[in-house]
Formats: C-alpha cells, sequence, structure tokens
C-alpha cells in the first residue's frame, strides 16, 4: 500500500488522519447515515446491496485508503482514495480514483467535504497521482457545484451508464 507523507491536517478541535481496522463500523454507519440522506432528499430508496457495499469497509481497505475527518474524537466524515488497479473505476490511464465522500448530514455545509477533498488530493499528488477521476449521480447539484469549485471539470468520457447514471468528472493534478 502507499505511505502517506502529508498527513497534517489538525488543531485542537479537528484531525483529518488515515482511517484504521477500528474505525469500520463508525465509518460504514457514517456511510450508510449520509448517502441514505442524499437518497431520501431525491425520493430514492437505498438498495439492499448498496447498503452492503457501503458496510464493506474492511474489503476497501485492502485496495484503497479511507480518510476520516474527526471533530472532538468522533468521525464525521470520510473519503477514500484508490491508487489506480483493478478495483479502480477510473476511466484514464494511471488515474486515481476518488469514492465515497460523506459527511454527517447534521453537520454538513460547514467546509468538511471541502478539506477532505483536498487532504486526500494532496495526499494521492505527494504518493505520485497526477489524475483523480471521481463519479457522481446525476442530479445531485451540491455535489457536482463542489467538485467544479475544487478544479475537477465535467468529463463525459467517464460517465457509467448505470442505475443510478454517474457522472464523470476529473482532476489534474
Amino acid at each position: 500500500m502507499y505511505s502517506w507523507h502529508c498527513i497534517s491536517e489538525m488543531n485542537n478541535m479537528t484531525n483529518i488522519r488515515v482511517a484504521q481496522s477500528m474505525d469500520d463500523d463508525v465509518i460504514a454507519q457514517l456511510l450508510i447515515k449520509s448517502f441514505a440522506h442524499l437518497y431520501t432528499e431525491m425520493g430514492v430508496e437505498m438498495s439492499s446491496e448498496r447498503t452492503g457495499y457501503l458496510k464493506d469497509q474492511a474489503a476497501r481497505r485492502m485496495f484503497a485508503t479511507c480518510f476520516v475527518y474527526e471533530v472532538v474524537g468522533e468521525i464525521v466524515g470520510t473519503v477514500t482514495i484508490v491508487p489506480p488497479c483493478s478495483h479502480s473505476k477510473a476511466w484514464l490511464s494511471g488515474a486515481w480514483e476518488l469514492r465515497l465522500l460523506a459527511v454527517d448530514p447534521q453537520i454538513q455545509g460547514q467546509g468538511i467535504a471541502r478539506k477532505l477533498l483536498k487532504f486526500a488530493e494532496q495526499n494521492a499528488n505527494a504518493a505520485g497521482a497526477r489524475i483523480i477521476c471521481l463519479h457522481a449521480r446525476r442530479g445531485v447539484s451540491n455535489q457536482a457545484r463542489l467538485y467544479l469549485t475544487r478544479g475537477y471539470v465535467r468529463d463525459p468520457s467517464g460517465d457509467l451508464d448505470t442505475h443510478p447514471f454517474q457522472e464523470g468528472y476529473r482532476k489534474d493534478l
């Protein structure tokens, strides 16, 4: 796996760090809570397959790195970065993939997602990434705006014509 060198986003109240196996259950519950909230806003029911995928943090840790954002020792945000490998859905050669950006719905809108994105990008770049790809569910305008303001560009060549439709975004580092 990769050695993360710039893990230093810290102050008295918050900390971003690499997730450990002991965090798996908390991260899974955060992902389920966050995505269920999003799906409810969209009038969509979360499938049992999606719930199972969100719960399986241990399997993701085998090929990816998850970062968590803590406030006073409580995990309130997460993002996962996947290097180029067979598990990645990045459509560009050598690109890294960003997945599962989530913030507790009770504290969204405070810049935590931006900080997690920036942190994941910096760490991926320090590990050799030059491009990051990600997919966002079509119709989730808040996500799209966030990615665009962080320098991602819409890349239709990365779209996944699945249910739900996933739009491709990329960022050159």
